[in-house]
């Protein structure tokens, strides 16, 4: 009984957000009060230890708005300045088989745009271009929501781990790992890149087979490109892996994207991979009468779109510098991570209380380098001061709504997390986890992706969804006598597969396309794709851990 009423204000979260369509800014608040209530009454958390955990989540949510506030802040200097477009038409016109533009622009472009930006980004960026190149609207969405799942995992410059899981430093030091937090973190990155190889590296295939079958109602036509979407898949997938074991999850996404891409485009031009038929959408005047919406597919004038177009060299060289201060940034044998980790604003016991809560603004890649680089832009792309100013504060203005939600999603959990410390009891958190691993046991390797999905579809976000439950899965596996990191790891996984179908992003995707009320029919496709993917990787996490049986997990 207990842990079901510690667990009322996610559920409450849930339905507000699910059932009665609220959005994040209005129902987090609502969630965090109820948190607070619980607190007081059932756990007889002191009003200071209350204040305490709302101050340090606070602080954990500025310090996440800061990464999103610089990713959107550079996205949007580049949309301003032309390298947007320079970038799309850079991309768009590799070949004209709609299988190979798909893998291309709705994944390995996406994937770019998660690492560079994050937050929903990448399905409201590709899926447009796919409609302006020709694609039906209602294809175009899909498939860039299906896409926009593998590299979430990372997210915006590793965000949805090292934000993500940052407020378990507590958790960590408690449960005596011995290479500190980030060291940590690291290795969560790393396991969740493992079963990236091995799930996601599929999720091209799965694009292209949801397109044909819903354009020729048969994935023939996409099981035909499974080499070369095979192919698309682990060329960001590998290096994914190899950057955030030995580098850091921060440009596992990023980097891996920008490894990719030229690599896909050199197979495509030389003939590898790709199939001798070249598939298109059968005519116009025959597509269903939901493929389409306010906005019609073509758009885009490619004719037009390809004059005066920024240079790719110039369009792409602010992310590729961010990609290598980052780089530089996290290479530990470097002295740049220490120069830039020396100014820590750390509030220690806040209140009196065993709360700390802290941030390493110059390590904070939204600082450094998102923010130095969007100084640099206008004068890279000739762009006015005063639009570039603009910019700036349009992108403030962009993430309030955000705020909000990180403010409160954060609140409730670092409530949740610090409800029984005063009195020494175990926390709200705790007691969900005691139940539900007594009820699963080492059946939580499958539930653990499952609820991560859940944690995505109710916040609309990955990232919310470790902050909301990456406390839960960590005592659950606890509880269970697992090893927490490949739990932590399905986690992120879990909630990067949701990503596909949490309603934020399909209602931004659609929005994009002109399609918006078309939610169910693309909810109701993604959804297989994404219960597989996360039930898939709990199962094949189960073999890691019973057959190869690595020893260096906790």
């Amino acid at each position: 009984m207990l842990a079901l009423i510690a667990f009322l204000p996610i559920l409450v979260v849930g339905v507000l957000m699910v059932v009665k369509d609220w959005p994040s800014t209005k129902a987090m608040p609502v969630g965090f009060v109820i948190a607070l209530i619980i607190a007081g009454v059932f756990w007889q958390m002191p009003a200071k230890w209350m204040v305490s955990a709302t101050i340090a989540g606070a602080i954990n949510a500025l310090d996440i708005l800061l990464i999103v506030f610089g990713a959107l802040l550079i996205l949007g200097t580049l949309r301003k300045s032309g390298g947007i477009n320079g970038i799309s038409s850079s991309m768009a016109y590799v070949s004209t088989d709609r299988r190979v533009q798909v893998i291309l622009i709705g994944f390995l472009m996406g994937a770019f745009f998660e690492g560079a930006s994050g937050f929903g980004t990448p399905a409201a960026v590709a899926a447009p271009l796919l409609v302006g190149m020709g694609f039906p609207p209602l294809v175009a969405a899909m498939v860039a929501l299906i896409g926009n799942s593998t590299p979430v995992a990372f997210g915006a410059v590793g965000t949805p781990i090292i934000g993500g899981f940052s407020h378990l430093k507590d958790l960590v030091i408690a449960n005596g790992y011995p290479h500190g937090l980030y060291e940590f973190l690291t290795s969560v990155g790393g396991f969740a890149s493992i079963l990236n190889l091995l799930v996601g590296s599929f999720i091209p295939l799965a694009m292209v087979c949801s397109m044909t079958l819903i354009t020729d109602r048969s994935i023939k036509k996409g099981l035909a490109v499974w080499k070369l979407a095979l192919f698309g898949g682990l060329i960001f997938t590998i290096p994914q892996v190899i950057i955030a074991n030995f580098v850091g999850p921060e440009i596992a996404s990023l980097l891996g994207s920008l490894i990719a891409i030229p690599l896909f485009i050199f197979i495509v031009r030389a003939g590898f991979f790709v199939p001798k038929d070249n598939w298109d959408f059968k005519p116009h005047d025959q597509w269903d009468d939901d493929w389409e919406g306010e906005i019609k597919a073509g758009a885009i004038d490619e004719s037009a779109a390809t004059a005066d177009v920024m240079s790719p060299g110039k369009a792409w060289a602010p992310y590729i510098i961010v990609g290598i201060l980052l780089l530089l940034s996290r290479l530990k044998w470097l002295p740049f991570q220490d120069l830039l980790n020396k100014w820590d604003l750390t509030w220690s016991n806040i209140l009196g209380t065993s709360i700390s809560r802290g941030i390493t603004l110059l390590y904070n890649p939204g600082v450094f380098p998102f923010m130095f680089v969007a100084l640099l832009i206008p004068s890279m792309h000739g762009l006015a001061r005063k639009e570039a100013r603009q910019v700036w504060k349009d992108t403030l203005n962009q993430i309030k709504p955000t705020a909000v939600a990180l403010f409160f999603a954060l609140g409730l959990t670092y409530i949740m997390m610090n409800s029984g410390a005063a009195l020494k009891n175990d926390s709200m958190l705790i007691v969900i986890a005691k139940t539900l691993a007594s009820v699963v046991g080492k059946g939580w390797y499958i539930f653990a992706p499952v609820i991560g999905v859940l944690g995505a579809f109710i916040s609309g976000s990955a990232t919310v969804s470790d902050i909301m439950f990456g406390p839960l899965q960590f005592d659950a596996a606890i509880e269970a006598g697992i090893p927490v990191i490949p739990i932590l790891a399905l986690q992120a996984v879990g909630a990067a597969a949701g990503n596909m179908i949490c309603v934020h992003n399909v209602v931004a995707a659609l929005t994009t396309v002109g399609l918006v009320g078309k939610e169910g029919r693309v909810m109701k496709n993604n959804i297989i794709i994404s219960l597989g993917y996360a039930i898939l990787a709990g199962t094949l996490t189960i073999l890691i851990m019973y057959i190869v049986k690595p020893t260096f997990l906790i």
